[in-house]
């Protein structure tokens, strides 16, 4: 693997960590939704009655690293011509050949001298993997945030953390008591009860939140602040 090829997979890496917020844009179909940046493609196979593994595909864009117009994610899209009524199937084959496309019109354009160091542009693959379906969010359940008494829990649909009110991220050593999903099952678990009712937590303090996952059944991790 080239150095650029590299710096193009850390890249897609962290767009992953950053979240569905730092997205550029989205299509969604009926079994797909993917979604793009500057540096990366995501292709995820929705969730279906019946399916327990899903297919979930990264795809690095070289235009992050200053490449060709021709890799802008909005011209891509304007040769794939992905539509809602495309398969995931149908997606992932439409966007590579758009890449294979752009690659070539980079090359092409490309002194005679640098053409040869510009051939890695060929070889870009989605990275495809299948996981688990509570792994993948369902459209529609993005993100949000829930109020407790004196407290806030951010709620995904396969974790979800909440600080305590005295955690301190500002001094030299910071300190903090973190409650996370001990599992996805437990994020999916909250994220339903509080979108049922989002007061539900509205008069609960953060010393008696733990006793409140307990009495209704949602696992949880504790993690605290190491000291150096």
């Amino acid at each position: 693997m080239s150095d650029r090829e590299l710096v193009l997979r850390v890249a897609a890496r962290h767009q992953k960590r950053l979240g569905a917020a730092r997205w550029d844009g989205k299509i969604v179909g009926k079994d797909f939704r993917l979604q793009w940046s500057d540096a990366t493609w995501s292709l995820e196979e929705l969730p279906q009655k019946g399916k327990k593994k899903l297919k979930i595909a990264d795809l690095q864009n070289p235009y992050y690293l200053g490449h060709a117009d021709a890799f802008i994610p909005a011209n891509i899209l304007r040769v794939a011509k992905v539509t809602p009524s495309d398969t995931y199937a149908h997606v992932k084959e439409k966007i590579k050949d758009a890449m294979l496309a752009a690659a070539e019109n980079a090359i092409s354009k490309a002194p005679p001298d640098k053409q040869k160091h510009l051939e890695y542009l060929r070889r870009q693959e989605w990275y495809e993997k299948e996981v688990y379906f509570t792994q993948v969010m369902p459209e529609g359940m993005e993100a949000f945030t829930a109020e407790g008494k004196d407290f806030t829990v951010k709620v995904e649909w396969t974790d979800f953390k909440a600080y305590s009110p005295n955690s301190d991220f500002q001094q030299s050593d910071p300190h903090y008591t973190l409650y996370q999903a001990s599992a996805p099952t437990a994020a999916r678990k909250l994220y339903q009860l509080l979108k049922e009712d989002p007061n539900a937590l509205k008069s609960i303090p953060w010393a008696k939140f733990d006793e409140w996952m307990k009495t209704n059944k949602i696992g949880y991790k504790i993690h605290f602040s190491q000291w150096s």
